[in-house]
């Protein structure tokens, strides 16, 4: 396999991970083509074999065999797989790790726009509002877009501090939320691939007060939103977790309409915001 061979390879599962939207079928025969192609590659050039297979797995749902390639590569060219290994941490539910190495990206490169995207909406989504900062603090601006970034993690900040503000009413640990949270992003990309929009609302009852996070997801049906909620409360079941940490908060699974889509959603459909 030429260089040149390699190199399109690559770049044609990238372009299905970031085109496609919906639920995987990890049996497509396109996969088996392209992990043959990633073992060809570790003979040529071992950290973009690694990676070429680490994202393959991720479209399959193979989430911890993602993690694990993804590493390897990582190790062996930091370049190469930097900001692939934080994204394909935070999709196995490795929050923690994505934002640890984000961080230490933009330590080595202050104008990564890449790793200061993924650092926000992981700090955001675990409500790390300590992590957030610091990216703030590193993060360089260069030109217009870099702005809009930072802009958007100032804004992110205060959305930060509205979220505490409801779990500490709730007396709902921090932790016990990211746990959730973890929970039910390797439920849903284990079967996945591609955005969802998460809508969080606290309802009153005669039973008492509960955090409903509603996780809306396009291009799928009710009966596919099922089948990840029954995965995702088999592992919170399995978790370390006890009832009275999650019972609580209700996790939910919706296919997205047009009606959740907000005006930003559909400029960035359209391809005019990013």
């Amino acid at each position: 396999m030429t260089v040149h061979q390699a190199q399109s390879k690559l770049n044609e599962v990238y372009d299905f991970l970031i085109s496609f939207e919906g639920m995987i079928n990890p049996d497509n025969i396109r996969f088996s083509r392209w992990l043959r192609d990633a073992q060809a590659l570790r003979k040529s050039n071992p950290a973009e074999g690694f990676l070429m297979e680490a994202l393959v797995y991720r479209a399959q749902g193979k989430l911890d065999k993602a993690v694990d390639y993804a590493k390897k590569s990582y190790q062996l060219d930091k370049s190469v797989a930097r900001n692939d290994y934080a994204t394909i941490l935070s999709d196995a539910g490795q929050f923690k790790e994505a934002i640890d190495l984000s961080l230490l990206n933009l330590q080595e490169d202050n104008f990564d726009e890449p790793a200061f995207i993924r650092l926000i909406i992981d700090s955001s989504n675990t409500l790390n509002k300590e992590a957030l900062l610091r990216g703030l603090s590193l993060f360089k601006n260069p030109n217009s877009k870099s702005r809009d970034l930072r802009h958007l993690g100032n804004n992110k900040l205060n959305r930060i501090d509205k979220q505490l503000s409801i779990l500490e009413q709730m007396k709902i640990t921090i932790d016990n939320f990211n746990a959730i949270s973890s929970i039910a992003a390797r439920a849903l990309n284990g079967y996945y691939l591609g955005k969802s929009k998460i809508i969080t609302t606290i309802q009153h009852n005669e039973v008492g007060t509960f955090l409903i996070i509603d996780e809306k997801i396009p291009n799928v049906s009710i009966d596919d939103c099922f089948m990840i909620h029954d995965k995702y409360i088999d592992d919170l079941i399995d978790s370390d977790l006890s009832f009275k940490d999650y019972n609580r908060i209700m996790y939910n699974f919706l296919p997205l309409e047009d009606d959740d889509l907000s005006s930003d959603d559909i400029l960035r459909q359209q391809g005019i915001l990013v």
